[in-house]
């Protein structure tokens, strides 16, 4: 994004300095970047800050020259020099990554300050995540937290979903509900996925505010409905369960199959428990124990129990008594104590082989795998 902004930039600066804007636009526009450059060139070395920003972008885009990332960060450093806000951002950036300098965050954090006192926010959260993470200055957390609120009150969701992390852990402030609240909720409504599953997470929890389903589903959905794994159980479980929500049991199967699909193994289980039970889809063993079997894959107790009994039930799956013990002490060995009375019963139908057998697979399934060189 930042990038596409040089480039409008560029082009905008162009028409102010040259007496032929028109022109110089039809040139940039048309990639001419060699004819350009002439026009450009001779009001840099004037000392034209403006123009001296637009050389260090054409170096630092290969607009017409040779990519070259130092004579970017030399014309980048007269322009920041000169004042130029948006340079003073490059060169703090060039130090911060290396680019065409030695790495040097002190230095960064130099020039990201004199672009975060002219406005810049991008500086100004940048500022920020220097004192945060203290790199090679002093972790300073009231300077991150100046920085990121200059941000944040500049709409800057990077910065306000930080504030609510900091606020609500008490990171160099008073820990603070309210405000943890407020930042994540400006966050969360610029779409920032990770404040709405936190606010989603207070509200359930009752985190310095009184417990609340109805919030925590609003602040879940909107997570989900951008494809967040995690919340779109969340959801489905609100909907199960009727928490926040009506209780739709065909709203949980829709919001669980996108999650389950996924593979988040408790929802796995949860879905084949509405397939088990005929709620909000119609009953069907067979897909229960698809997904049963998915989550059982991965190891849940649960699916190793509920798959257990299918199996040996005979029910959407065909009757098998060593798959049934297997999954039974998988289950008992995960704490399950209903699956060593399913394991003391079978032990009676079962022949010594099929016993052995079933053990020798549960053994089997929990050797390390290794792979290959």
């Amino acid at each position: 994004m930042r990038r596409t902004s040089f480039l409008i930039l560029f082009i905008a600066l162009l028409v102010c300095s040259c007496s032929a804007g028109n022109k110089s636009v039809s040139l940039i526009g048309n990639k001419d970047y060699q004819h350009a450059l002439t026009k450009i060139l001779p009001l840099a070395e004037q000392g034209n800050a403006q123009a001296q920003y637009n050389l260090g972008l054409m170096y630092i885009n290969a607009w017409g020259v040779s990519q070259d990332f130092l004579k970017a960060a030399g014309w980048f450093q007269k322009a920041a020099e000169n004042g130029n806000m948006e340079a003073q951002f490059n060169l703090g950036t060039m130090y911060y990554e290396g680019m065409g300098v030695k790495q040097d965050y002190i230095q960064a954090e130099k020039w990201y300050r004199k672009a975060a006192k002219q406005g810049d926010v991008e500086s100004q959260r940048r500022l920020g995540n220097i004192y945060y993470h203290g790199k090679d200055l002093a972790q300073d957390l009231k300077e991150a937290v100046k920085w990121y609120r200059k941000a944040a009150d500049q709409g800057n969701v990077e910065s306000q979903s930080i504030l609510g992390d900091i606020y609500s852990k008490g990171l160099g402030v008073e820990k603070n509900y309210a405000e943890a609240i407020k930042w994540y909720s400006l966050a969360a409504g610029q779409g920032n996925t990770y404040s709405q599953i936190s606010l989603g997470f207070i509200y359930l929890n009752g985190e310095g505010v009184h417990q609340n389903f109805s919030d925590a589903a609003s602040s879940f959905r909107m997570a989900a409905e951008q494809g967040n794994n995690l919340s779109q159980g969340y959801v489905g479980y609100f909907y199960d369960h009727g928490l926040g929500v009506p209780q739709d049991y065909a709203e949980a199967a829709k919001w669980y199959l996108i999650a389950a699909e996924q593979g988040d193994t408790v929802i796995q289980f949860n879905l084949g428990l509405l397939y088990s039970k005929g709620k909000g889809v119609q009953q069907s063993y067979e897909e229960a124990a698809k997904w049963f079997q998915k989550a059982a894959e991965q190891g849940n107790d649960k699916a190793l129990y509920n798959l257990g009994i299918l199996y040996n039930n005979g029910t959407g799956v065909p009757k098998d008594y060593t798959k049934a013990y297997l999954c039974f002490k998988l289950a008992a060995e995960q704490g399950i104590e209903s699956a060593n009375t399913y394991l003391d019963t079978m032990s009676n139908q079962m022949t010594p082989a099929q016993i052995a057998q079933a053990q020798e697979m549960a053994k089997a399934l929990k050797q390390p795998t290794s792979s290959a060189n």
